[in-house]
Formats: C-alpha cells, sequence, structure tokens
C-alpha cells in the first residue's frame, strides 16, 4: 500500500505540472523576465476607413501604457522590423495612443496591413495582426472625392468645366474615353488657384472618366457626358436666358441674314436652353398674338439643349408652314398648348420634305396634332414621330387628320416609332383621318396606346374603302390598351393592315389583328392613369421606354 500511495503521489505531482506548463504557454509572458510581456489588446481590432483616416477601435489591457500601431501598404508578419518597410507609418511612438483612436494621413482608395502591440515602461507586447486569424489582414481607405458635381451649365457638346475643394493640394487631371486614356494635363497655378480647368474638344454625346491627382495619389474621380450636338444647319442660334419668345420677328431676321448671303432654300437650328419655358407666337401691329410663318425657304430644326429637363415651348398659336419647307422638326422638348388648339392647322399653300418629332412630349392640344385644311394645295412627304409620348389632346377632330379632301392636302407617309398615346381623341375623332385621299404608307411600330379613340369613330379612317395606302400599311410590335368606350368601328382602307407581334388587352374594344391578352389594362401597367405605363408583365412589345430589363 506504501508503495501505491508513492506512485500515486508521483502521478499528481507530474499532472499538476503539466497544468502550470499549459498555463504559461497559452498566456503572452512568463516568470522569466527576458520572457515577461504584457497581453495583446484584448479581442478583435475593428476599423472604421475613411478617405485619409481611419478609426481603430480595440480592447485594452492592463498595465499598458500605450499603445503602437504601424500600418504598411505591403504585408506585415514578425519578422519584419517596426518600421522597417518601406511603406510603412508607426503611429504611437510618442505614447499619445492609449485607447481607441484615429490614425491620419493615410492615403485614400489604399489597402493598408495593420498590426499593433502594448506598450508599459519596462515591457511590451507581441504584434496582434488585424484580421490575420481569418485571412483577410488589409483594410481599405475609401476613395476621395474632391471634384464637384458638374451642373448642367458647364457641359456642351465639345466641353466640360470642373471645378474641385477649394484649398485641396492638386497636381494633374487625367481623362479616359472609352478605358483609353485620352489626355493628361498638369495643372498651371491659374488653374489650382481658381480650382477649375476646362477640357474642350471633346466628342458630342460622350462619356468621360476624369481623375484628379496629387502626385501619385489620386484625389477624385467623375465620370461625365457632354451634352448632344445641336443638328447641323446653315445658321445656328442659341436663346439667351433674356430670350422667352420665339417669334416672328426672331425667325424674319434669320430669313433677312440668309437673303443677304444670297440663300433661298437654308437650314436653321434654333437652340432652347434646358429647364427654359418659351413661349409661342407672332405679334401684329395691333398688339394681338398671331400664328408663327416659318418664312418660304427656311427649314428649321426646334432643339432643347442638354444638360437639365427639356425646355417646355407654350404655343399660344400655331405653326404657319406655308411655302416651300425641307423639313420642319421639333427635338429634345416639351410641347403644349396654351392658347392654340392645334399643333399644325395648315390651310395656306405648302410643300414640305418632312415634318418630324423626336424625343419630345406633347401635349394638352385641345382639338387636334396635326390637321390639314381647305381647299389650298398642301403636301407633306412624310411625318416622323419617334421616341415621343402624345397625351390628353384632340377632342375636337383626329390626331392626325387631313380633311382637305380630293387630295387638295395630303400626307404621303406617316412613320411612327417608339411612342405612347395616351387620352388621344377621347370625345374626338380617329387615330389617322385622311378624307378621300391616299397616301403611300403608314408604318406604326414600338408605340403604345392607352384609352385612345372613342365616340364611336375608326382607328384609321380614309373616308371610303377605295382609299388607302398604296404601298405599305403596317402595325408592328404595339400595345393596343383600354378604350373610352366598346364601340367597335375598325379600319377603313382600301389596304388592308398588316398586323405584327401585336397585343391588346381585354379593354380595348376595336379588333385590328392583334393578339388578345387575358388582362385588362391596369393589370398590364404600373400606373397608366398617372401616365405610368412601366409593363408587369412579360411582353416584347409596345413603347421600349416601358420594357423593364431584366
Amino acid at each position: 500500500m506504501k508503495m501505491n500511495n508513492k506512485i500515486l503521489s508521483i502521478a499528481s505531482a507530474m499532472a499538476l505540472g503539466l497544468t502550470i506548463s499549459s498555463c504559461t504557454e497559452k498566456q503572452d509572458w512568463s516568470t522569466d523576465s527576458s520572457t515577461d510581456r504584457l497581453f495583446t489588446a484584448l479581442g478583435d481590432i475593428t476599423i472604421t476607413a475613411e478617405e485619409t483616416k481611419a478609426y481603430v477601435e480595440f480592447k485594452t489591457v492592463p498595465n499598458a501604457t500605450h499603445y503602437i500601431i504601424e500600418v504598411s501598404k505591403d504585408s506585415l508578419y514578425d519578422g519584419i522590423v517596426q518600421g522597417a518597410s518601406p511603406t510603412s507609418v508607426v503611429y504611437g511612438a510618442d505614447k499619445s495612443i492609449v485607447k481607441s483612436d484615429t490614425i491620419r494621413n493615410l492615403d485614400n482608395d489604399t489597402r493598408y496591413y495593420l498590426r499593433m502591440k502594448s506598450v508599459s515602461d519596462s515591457k511590451e507586447s507581441k504584434w496582434l495582426y488585424y484580421k490575420r486569424s481569418n485571412g483577410l489582414g488589409t483594410f481599405k481607405t475609401k476613395a476621395e472625392q474632391l471634384f464637384n458635381d458638374v451642373p448642367n451649365s458647364d457641359r456642351s457638346e465639345n466641353s466640360i468645366r470642373l471645378t474641385w475643394a477649394k484649398g485641396a493640394e492638386v497636381s494633374a487631371i487625367s481623362v479616359y474615353k472609352s478605358d483609353a486614356l485620352a489626355d493628361s494635363i498638369l495643372l498651371n497655378a491659374t488653374a489650382k488657384a481658381n480650382c477649375e480647368y476646362t477640357f474642350t474638344a471633346l466628342t458630342p454625346s460622350t462619356s468621360y472618366k476624369f481623375f484628379i491627382w496629387n502626385g501619385n495619389v489620386k484625389r477624385g474621380e467623375l465620370t461625365v457626358q457632354t451634352t448632344a450636338a445641336m443638328p447641323a444647319g446653315d445658321y445656328k442660334k442659341i436663346l439667351t436666358a433674356e430670350e422667352t419668345l420665339i417669334s416672328q420677328k426672331m425667325l424674319d431676321e434669320i430669313a433677312a441674314q440668309a437673303a443677304l448671303d444670297g440663300k433661298t432654300s437654308y437650314g436653321v437650328t434654333l437652340g432652347i436652353p434646358a429647364d427654359a419655358t418659351i413661349e409661342f407666337h407672332g405679334v401684329s401691329e395691333a398688339g394681338d398674338n398671331t400664328n408663327v410663318k416659318i418664312p418660304d425657304g427656311m427649314s428649321i430644326t426646334f432643339f432643347g439643349l442638354a444638360g437639365g429637363n427639356a425646355p417646355t415651348i407654350k404655343f399660344q398659336k400655331n405653326l404657319d408652314l406655308a411655302g416651300s419647307h425641307g423639313y420642319i422638326a421639333f427635338e429634345n422638348v416639351e410641347v403644349v398648348d396654351d392658347g392654340a388648339g392645334y399643333f399644325v392647322n395648315q390651310s395656306k399653300e405648302c410643300v414640305i420634305g418632312e415634318f418630324t418629332v423626336k424625343d419630345a412630349h406633347i401635349h394638352k392640344f385641345k382639338t387636334s396634332f396635326f390637321r390639314f385644311q381647305g381647299s389650298d394645295a398642301k403636301s407633306l412627304e412624310k411625318l416622323t414621330l419617334t421616341n415621343s409620348v402624345f397625351n390628353e389632346m384632340c377632342n375636337g377632330y383626329s390626331f392626325i387628320h387631313v380633311d382637305a379632301g380630293s387630295g387638295a392636302g395630303h400626307i404621303d407617309n406617316i412613320q411612327i416609332d417608339g411612342c405612347t398615346l395616351y387620352n388621344i381623341a377621347v370625345g374626338g375623332k380617329m387615330f389617322i383621318y385622311s378624307k378621300n385621299t391616299n397616301m403611300q404608307s403608314i408604318s406604326v411600330k414600338n408605340t403604345t396606346f392607352y384609352n385612345c379613340i372613342g365616340n364611336n369613330n375608326y382607328w384609321v379612317d380614309f373616308g371610303a374603302n377605295t382609299y388607302g395606302p398604296s404601298e405599305k400599311f403596317e402595325f408592328v410590335k404595339c400595345l393596343f390598351t383600354k378604350t373610352p368606350d366598346e364601340a367597335t368601328k375598325n379600319i377603313r382602307s382600301s389596304m388592308a393592315q398588316s398586323i405584327d407581334e401585336c397585343y391588346h388587352t381585354n379593354d380595348f374594344f376595336k379588333t385590328l389583328g392583334s393578339t388578345e391578352l387575358e388582362y385588362s389594362a391596369k393589370d398590364l401597367f404600373a400606373d397608366p392613369d398617372n401616365g405610368d405605363f412601366t409593363l408587369k408583365k412579360d411582353i416584347n412589345a409596345g413603347d421600349p421606354r416601358w420594357i423593364v430589363s431584366e
């Protein structure tokens, strides 16, 4: 028994020795004064990084008087002596870091390694590495942004003016086009003092990416697009902020200059500033508003300049298209009825190559959008409507209404693509009317109709089945939705219409040959009563602006 007790005592002593040994290795210190250390900071290090600084959060340890934090763009590990890395910065050597603190003067948009240790008057801990245990090991500062936003007034078709934060240290700006370096300039003293620089000779309707630098440190990044170029024209005029009326006098002055230059047929581009509101009318000798007559021989584009919302043109009176014109165009504008009743109501003789509405919003014209009437000869070779919205119109006549009769007025070709028409001719007449007068073609593609053509009227009407288009009569990828009533008059024409990939909702009561859907317009669109025709169903038809990309 004594022998067994002796063996038990030896075993107990060995177990106790093992326990003491395990505790010693688990801690960051030992009883040997040469290896006596503080604990490192307790728990994980948390870092909240901004552009040029980072808040380093940690739990303090007993007996530490301060902490050392080292950051480097290169890897840090125990074999690297403090501060020996070429890109390292050491914080707290002056004993200033005594708890969670902010380290400063970092480079923006830069990845850093970080380590720290606790220090007292006589000893220090081992290094604790930021997130080393899970293999990440770095934090990244945010990208700095010295550039100011570019207002619309600082963009044109071939220039962009850049500005940046005052007092910032910068040295250069580089610009990329289609991910390729297009230019790089060193900023002179004037540019630095004024904190601005304008790039010129740029390409219209093009995105450019700009970087601003201080030496090799990027201090800002911005992507800006130049505006669309004004359409070509022999004469270009951009309205000033003080010019708030497109008048007969304005157009006559341009015509007078063209006459002095010996031109009898010429193009004009009238640039209207973004966000502007412009009136449209002439003025009689008595001071009354009159129609605006496009001078004979003048072709003109009313063009809304980019850089903001499309300008608004308020029609107090109509266009008068008398004479000869190669083209009349409205592009990137909003045009609203302000007493005119018609967009065009032409009775006098005219010959026009093309009348175009593109990227526009035309609304509230009470009587009709485009009308030829009266006995004088009127000829339009092509009426083109593209990527535009038309609404709240035509409670008197048709949307397009030719009632001169017997060919006295005629539109040869109508082409509509990528448009939305809603609340059109609810109490008026037809979508297209050409009284006993032939056309060459009607082509309507990718167009959405909602609540159009009521009052028991035809959708398209040539007055008799003996008249109609001679070459083409087509609807392609159109959406016909909701009619104001259940009347079923359809199309009266000598040529039958072709219908390709067109659909109609079950509350559209015309029978044009489109495929019927099993739901109503309100089930198809997001909010049609308020002009939102975003599709809730997977249908590849109608105005593309409302088709949701996957």
